[in-house]
Order: C-alpha cells, then sequence, then structure tokens
C-alpha cells in the first residue's frame, strides 16, 4: 500500500481543491502534516488549514500538526522519513498539487514496473513540458526531477542527504555535469539553498539522483498541476501561469519503454524552460544593457533606429520593469506601442497601455514581441510556443547590440 504524505501550512483555498482530488483518488492511507506557525498575521488560514483537514472521513488519516515551524524542506524529510518507517512506496504531496483521478493508478502502475529498476529514482504526477503527440509511450525519462505529486521507494530515499557538497562532485565527473546541464539551472538554487534564500529540498533529490547516474519518470501527459504559483508560496513569491495545465485522463493501460528511452526534443525543452539563470547572470545582463544604452543615449541615439531600419511600425513589450519603462520612453514618439504583456500580471496598465497575460484571449496579430528580461528569453520564448503564440521574438539586447554596433562604426 502507498503512503500518502499530504503537506499543508496555511493556504486553506488551495488545500480544499486539492483534498477533493485526493478524495477522487481512492487513497486508503493519508499521512497529513501541517508546519507550526511562523506567523501571528497568518493564525486565521493556519487554523482554517487545520479544522480542514481534522474533517477529511474519506480516509484512514493520521494527522501531525507541529508546534513549531520546521520549514518547508524539514516538514518533507520529516514526514517522509516517518512514512517510509510504515511502507515501501510513498508520495509526497504539497497542498498545491491538484490530481488527476488517474493519478493513483499511474503511479501504482510505475512502482510496480519500476520497483527493481534502479535507474529510476522517483516519479511525478506532473511534467511541465509540453510532449509531441508522437511520442509513443506514457511515460518520460528526465534528467531533472519534479516535485509536483513526487513518490519515490523506501530504498531509494534512504541514500538521501540534503549535502551541498554533492554538487561538487557532479561538476568534477563529465558525464555527470553533462547530465546537470540537460536538467536546467540547479546550480543557483544550491547557492540560494545554502544562503538561506530557499527552503528547497527537491534540488537536493534532483542532485541526488544526477550523482547516482539515475532518471526521473513523469507522464507524458499531465496527471497533477500546479495550482499554487500565485506569489505567496515558500518559495515561489511570483505570480506564473506557467506551471498551471490541463489535468489528463487515461483509457486503457499505460505503455512503458522496455529500456531507458531518452527523447531529445524533451531533454530540449526540459532546458530551456528551466534556464532563466541565477540573480547574478540576471544582473549581469541588466547592467551590460543599460550601460549600453546609457552611451547612446549620452550621444544622443535611440533604439528607434532599429525598428526604423527593420521596417517595424508596431510591437508588444514583455516585461512591465525598469528596462520596459525604458524601452517605452525611448521609442513611443517613433513606434506605436501596443500594449504590455507579462506572463501573470499585478497590474491593469503601464505607461498609459493595457497589460495582458498568458490568461487573456488576445489576438497578438503577429506584430513583434520584445523581450525585456532577456536573460529569460529562451524560457519566455518556450511559455509562448507553448501557448501557440507565433510572434516574432527579439530579445532587447539584441537591439541595444545593433544600435551600438551601427554608430560604433
Amino acid at each position: 500500500m502507498i503512503g500518502l504524505a499530504f503537506f499543508v501550512y496555511k493556504r486553506p483555498e488551495c488545500t480544499q481543491r486539492v483534498i477533493e482530488s485526493i478524495k477522487k483518488n481512492n487513497f486508503e492511507k493519508l499521512y497529513i502534516f501541517q508546519d507550526g506557525l511562523k506567523d501571528e498575521k497568518d493564525r486565521e488560514q493556519w487554523e482554517e488549514v487545520s479544522a480542514m483537514v481534522r474533517a477529511i472521513e474519506f480516509a484512514d488519516t493520521e494527522i501531525h500538526i507541529s508546534d513549531r515551524n520546521k520549514g518547508l524542506a524539514n516538514s518533507i524529510i520529516e514526514g517522509m522519513d516517518y512514512v517510509f518507517e510504515r511502507h515501501d512506496t510513498a508520495i509526497a504531496l504539497e497542498d498545491d498539487a491538484l490530481l488527476s483521478e488517474d493519478y493513483k493508478d499511474f503511479m501504482s502502475a510505475c512502482f510496480s514496473r519500476y520497483e527493481s529498476d534502479r535507474k529510476v529514482m522517483g516519479i511525478s504526477g506532473g511534467n511541465h513540458v509540453d510532449v509531441a503527440e508522437d511520442y509513443p509511450y506514457d511515460v518520460c525519462y528526465l534528467y531533472r526531477m519534479s516535485s509536483l505529486g513526487f513518490g519515490t521507494w523506501k530504498d531509494r530515499w534512504t541514500g538521501f542527504d540534503r549535502d551541498p557538497r554533492i554538487l561538487t562532485r557532479i561538476l568534477k565527473d563529465k558525464e555527470k555535469n553533462g547530465m546537470l546541464e540537460l536538467a536546467g539551472d540547479l546550480v543557483h538554487y544550491v547557492t540560494d539553498s545554502v544562503q538561506n534564500r530557499s527552503d528547497t529540498w527537491a534540488t537536493y533529490w534532483a542532485l541526488y539522483q544526477i550523482d547516482s547516474g539515475c532518471y526521473h519518470i513523469a507522464p507524458k501527459r499531465n496527471l497533477a498541476t500546479d495550482i499554487g504559483r500565485r506569489g505567496n508560496g515558500t518559495n515561489s513569491t511570483t505570480a506564473t501561469h506557467r506551471y498551471e495545465v490541463p489535468l489528463y485522463t487515461k483509457k486503457g493501460e499505460w505503455k512503458f519503454p522496455q529500456d531507458i528511452y531518452l527523447d531529445e526534443r524533451i531533454t530540449e525543452d526540459v532546458r530551456r524552460l528551466y534556464s532563466s539563470g541565477s540573480a547574478e547572470k540576471r544582473y549581469k545582463n541588466y547592467n551590460d544593457i543599460l550601460s549600453k544604452w546609457l552611451g547612446l543615449k549620452i550621444n544622443g541615439y535611440s533604439l528607434a533606429t532599429y525598428f526604423i531600419e527593420k521596417k517595424i511600425n508596431e510591437i508588444y513589450i514583455y516585461g512591465t520593469a525598469d528596462i520596459a519603462g525604458h524601452l517605452y520612453d525611448d521609442v513611443h514618439e517613433e513606434i506605436t506601442i501596443k500594449a504590455f504583456i507579462v506572463e501573470s500580471k499585478t497590474m491593469k496598465t503601464f505607461r498609459g497601455l493595457e497589460v495582458y497575460d498568458m490568461g487573456d484571449d488576445v489576438e497578438l496579430d503577429g506584430i513583434p514581441i520584445i523581450i525585456t528580461p532577456s536573460h529569460a528569453s529562451g524560457v519566455i520564448q518556450y511559455v509562448f510556443e507553448r501557448n501557440r503564440v507565433t510572434n516574432p521574438i527579439i530579445p532587447i539586447n539584441d537591439i541595444v547590440d545593433y544600435v551600438s554596433e551601427k554608430y560604433e562604426r
């Protein structure tokens, strides 16, 4: 029997929806772990979640409410340790992972299929990349793990350790370093963790998996989706629609590959999706752009030169931060700015123009989109592709470089 460890804290709306999805999956045993209250201002929501989990009657429940705040990572690790004292397979389900009604069936099938295959370290219910229709199996092998509806076996969990020195070993090994690169940016997550800027266990599991030379299994179509990216999570403080995906219902048997099957399209999409870069990379990119741009402004040059020479009369600007504002100020008298676009908007207008996000049903008419957070242009372009946006994408640094080179000649 699978031990389901359900981790909650203070998000009643998400928690209730996830509880309903757990009920549809008919789990027999449910271990609930609520972390202790960290801030008195959150008490009302925290107590509301406590009441919710105590009211569950559809499964055999065991509830553990901590009298101190352990933090997300410690809560999950201690909870999974507890469940693995009682089960050979376990799932770590957070309060923002909404499940398809076929989630348990998929996890059970994977636990059985890969029980003796030590090359598989873990399983998740979600896959954040779009897998092509012609992909022949229901499961994908990945270099990167996902904590979305994550499950594993006791014999894999036993060797897990949150030791940042594991990264040093990987970087010294050519083959493992290659796996690390294909898993997307993990290094800066470790840096953030060491510097107490994030509270993560999953990053260390991903490194543990790579150091073991192993893989992660995820479904071709999503059986879990992340409903918690509204800026109020422990580690997700920026609102985004990126990880909310439709849930899948399976008809028939699950189809597994006979051996390890790595699809290069999936591997590349994972790398693109998780390669937004470290804070240091973002700041360097930001400073490089602004220093070149300032030099142009001092000499009386405008980025409008790029658009005029390329015969571009209308643009959308992606982003609403400083560089987006600077671009508007620099070119709006020469070029028509249609609107601003963000992944998940927090304002209706910016610089007097409408702000759209990925959740809006907007016809963009093939007009070029200028990416102002250019350090993440690859990720943003991938998200556009997922949302069937085919407009030309132009990173702001390409425009700055073009104008700089023109006037340096």
